[in-house]
């Protein structure tokens, strides 16, 4: 499941590959969090602001390369991460929760 993550940002050519890469593995690092150390499903909203925030940083990376993190991505990032989520088990996870700290 996780190597399906954002494979339509790495099959269009406006998202450079390289930061597709990187959020990619902030979704895994997430992922892997929730898997080990969630007791609570309000621990999963704090793992995904920790890393919408590191993803919130790379938006001018984006935009030196002639790129952005637009509606379209934001809408396969928040999918990535509510895959993971699924896969975990949390099955109730508000989806607009989850990306709530996005800031593109």
């Amino acid at each position: 499941m996780l190597n399906d993550l954002l494979l339509p940002m790495f099959d269009d050519d406006y998202y450079p590959q390289i930061l597709v890469a990187e959020i990619k593995q902030y979704i895994v690092d997430f992922s892997k969090k929730i898997q080990v150390s969630v007791k609570e499903e309000s621990e999963i909203y704090q793992f995904a602001n920790l890393t919408l925030l590191k993803i919130n940083e790379m938006k001018a990376e984006f935009e030196d390369l002639d790129s952005s993190l637009d509606d379209t991505a934001t809408d396969y990032i928040a999918e990535a991460m509510m895959m993971v989520v699924q896969n975990a088990g949390y099955m109730d996870i508000d989806l607009e929760e989850l990306v709530a700290r996005r800031e593109w």
